[in-house]
Parts: C-alpha cells; sequence; structure tokens
C-alpha cells in the first residue's frame, strides 16, 4: 500500500503522485494498492481517478488498519470516528526529527520548535472556512495530561525548546487549557509555546496571565475584519469590543499578537477596509496576516460567489478566485511569483465575464443580509 494525504490546495501534487504509481503498476514495476485520505477527500472524493483503489473519508486511524488487514473491500469509505484522541499513539518524530524542515517561527527567538496538533474540529460557523466540511463541527480534544506527557517525551528525546500548536482553537476547552497551564507550572516544564485563538474566548485577565507564565509567548487570532458588517456576513460571532479587549489583555500579560484578516472578498467596500485599518490601529498586533480570500469549496462563500459568478478564475480543483484576486495579490505581496498562482492568459477560462452590474446586485444582497442580522439581534 501507499497511501496519501490530501488537500484541496496541493491536490495537483498528490494527482500526479497517483499518475507515476499507476504508471509503474502498469509496467509491472511494482503490485501495491493505492489509498488516499486527508481533507480533499471530504468535498472532491468523486474526481479522484477510479484506478485509486481506496478513498477514505473522515479520521483514518481506525480504518486504515482494517483495508490493510483486509476487512474492508469498498473503494470509498467513510472512517469510523476515533472516541478519545488520547488513544492515538505518539507521532513517529523519529522519520522526521532530522530531515531539512524548518525547525523554528520568525515570532520567537527559540529553536527548535516543533508543531503539535491536539484538537480536531471546530463548533463555530464562520462563512469563508471549509473546516465544517471535513469535521462537520465537531470538536475533539487530547487532556492537558497527553499533551504535557508528550511534551516531556519531545523535551527529553528531541531537545525540543518550543511548541507551536497548529490547530483552529488550543483554547477553545478553557478547563483543559487551564489544566494544561498548570501542569507545566507544577512540574516547572520550561517550554515556549504558541497557539491559535478566538478573541472572544481571551476576554479574561487572568486566563491569559495563567497562559503567559505556563509559557505561552504568542497568541494567533482570527480577526478577519474590523468591519461589523463583514464580521456579521463572515459569521464570525465575535465584535470589536472582544477583540480589542483580548488584545489590550495580551499587550499587558506580555504575549504577543498576531491578527489575521481575510481581504479581497468582492462586496467588501472601501468603507470596510478603512474600518480595517483602524482596527489595527487600535489593537496593534505584533504580526499581521492579510490573507487574500479563495472560495474554497465545502464553505458558505464558495456557495456565494459561485451563484452570483463573482470570481474571475476556476482551477482544477473548483478553487474560485474571486474578482480583483490578482490586484489584491500585486497589492500586498508585490512581484512575488510564489504568489501567481495562476496564468496570465487565465481570462481566456472565466466562463462569463464579471460587470458592474453584478457587483451592484451583490452589494445589495449583502446590505439586505447585514439589515436582516441587525433586525434579529435586537
Amino acid at each position: 500500500f501507499v497511501g496519501i494525504q490530501s488537500n484541496t490546495i496541493c491536490y495537483q501534487s498528490t494527482l500526479e503522485m497517483f499518475r507515476k504509481l499507476q504508471k509503474k503498476r502498469e509496467k509491472k514495476l511494482w503490485e501495491g494498492k493505492i489509498m488516499v485520505g486527508g481533507p480533499h477527500t471530504s468535498v472532491g472524493f468523486k474526481e479522484i481517478p477510479e484506478y485509486v483503489d481506496y478513498v477514505v473519508i473522515g479520521e483514518g486511524e481506525i480504518t486504515v488498519p482494517k483495508i490493510i488487514n483486509g476487512e474492508i473491500k469498498e473503494r470509498v469509505i467513510y472512517g469510523e470516528k476515533l472516541k478519545e484522541l488520547d488513544d492515538l499513539p505518539m507521532p513517529s518524530w523519529e522519520e522526521f526529527i532530522y530531515r531539512p524542515y524548518i525547525w523554528h517561527h520568525s515570532w520567537i527567538d527559540t529553536y527548535p520548535l516543533y508543531t503539535m496538533s491536539t484538537t480536531r474540529g471546530c463548533p463555530f460557523n464562520c462563512s469563508f472556512c471549509s473546516v465544517k466540511a471535513i469535521w462537520n463541527k465537531t470538536y475533539t480534544c487530547m487532556s492537558a495530561e497527553r499533551i504535557v506527557n508528550d511534551i516531556q517525551f519531545m523535551i527529553k528525546r528531541y531537545g525540543a525548546r518550543g511548541i507551536y500548536f497548529r490547530e483552529d482553537n488550543f483554547t477553545l476547552n478553557k478547563k483543559r487549557c487551564v489544566n494544561f497551564c498548570e501542569l507545566l507550572i507544577k512540574k516547572n516544564i520550561k517550554i515556549d509555546w504558541i497557539c491559535e485563538s478566538r478573541a472572544d474566548i481571551l476576554n479574561d485577565y487572568e486566563y491569559q496571565k495563567l497562559m503567559a507564565d505556563a509559557g505561552c509567548k504568542v497568541l494567533y487570532m482570527g480577526i478577519e475584519s474590523g468591519s461589523p458588517k463583514m464580521l456579521e456576513f463572515y459569521k464570525k460571532g465575535e465584535t470589536i469590543e472582544q477583540f480589542i479587549k483580548a488584545f489590550d489583555i495580551s499587550h499587558k500579560v506580555g504575549i504577543k499578537t498576531y491578527a489575521s484578516f481575510v481581504d479581497g472578498f468582492p462586496t467588501e467596500t472601501k468603507e470596510d477596509r478603512k474600518l480595517t485599518e483602524k482596527l489595527i490601529q487600535e489593537i496593534k498586533p505584533d504580526y499581521i496576516g492579510r490573507n487574500i480570500y479563495l472560495g474554497l469549496p465545502g464553505s458558505e462563500l464558495y456557495d456565494f460567489i459561485k451563484k452570483n459568478n463573482l470570481y474571475e478564475y476556476e482551477d482544477e480543483q473548483h478553487i474560485l478566485y474571486p474578482i480583483g484576486f490578482k490586484e489584491n495579490v500585486k497589492k500586498y505581496y508585490g512581484d512575488n511569483p510564489y504568489f501567481n498562482v495562476y496564468g496570465t492568459n487565465a481570462s481566456e477560462k472565466i466562463p462569463e465575464q464579471y460587470n458592474n452590474k453584478q457587483l451592484e446586485e451583490a452589494y445589495k444582497k449583502l446590505d439586505k443580509i447585514w439589515v436582516e442580522s441587525q433586525k434579529a439581534w435586537k
């Protein structure tokens, strides 16, 4: 068996691996099976070539051994969910630790810094995000004890000095996070760490102070916009006031902050962008991420821009590049060829050229959504 993890953005690389493996089989150089899993199978499994023997949608830890043992014969399988993430074995770090990955981060002077993932899923409704298409709004997590044990192992075995918890919302389960911090302090474990979170969860001085005392150095927070209208449209479920308070607390307790924004959605106005710049000046993040919006299959906004034809290009994975994408790339990233993600002749592939009338209609729809949400809020 060759098992491949695939995500939508990088699916062309996956497809190339499929083709090479299939050629080996056709030339009788290999007689194995091809198996694929990962996020892309949740939204694009129908386009995976028929010669791929097994397609696992969802979690694979329980299901994959059953496929290998011959207990499962179906080609497309919905993976059995783990009840407890603590049941997962330790990742085989020995296969990666000495490879030339970048074991540090520009946010902190800590080396080596390893990534860990201790939760799965997100229960929130952000309309730009496709995570719920993969996890169905479920949220599961490892225990604080398991995380601390893994960190102790990483320190002893691989000299870890920092950990980046690379997951949607490390702090969501407050009881778990508090327990984690208290265990690090009680056991005198010296480790720098970074995590990702929502601002509304961090509107608590004592909570952030405990995290800082336990070694938290940077908080990554998804802010997305300084415009209340866009926040409603994105279904963030957070307010400007919550952002301001969370960042103010971080500054006071000595935790650096990274603020992530969604830029370039077609219905975002100049006034919306001005409000974002105003918020940036007020919260004063140490680092800023301007993420130019892409329409990912499985998200609500994907359906919105598809239905209203608010995109200038659709690639082979059906990722939608919204109106103004190229302009925004040039504005925020300059001439960096890394971000030139589709060719200069892409306009030839546009299914139907957008026009000002379509934009006006989209603005009207957004205004209607805003008015209705305000009535519901009152």
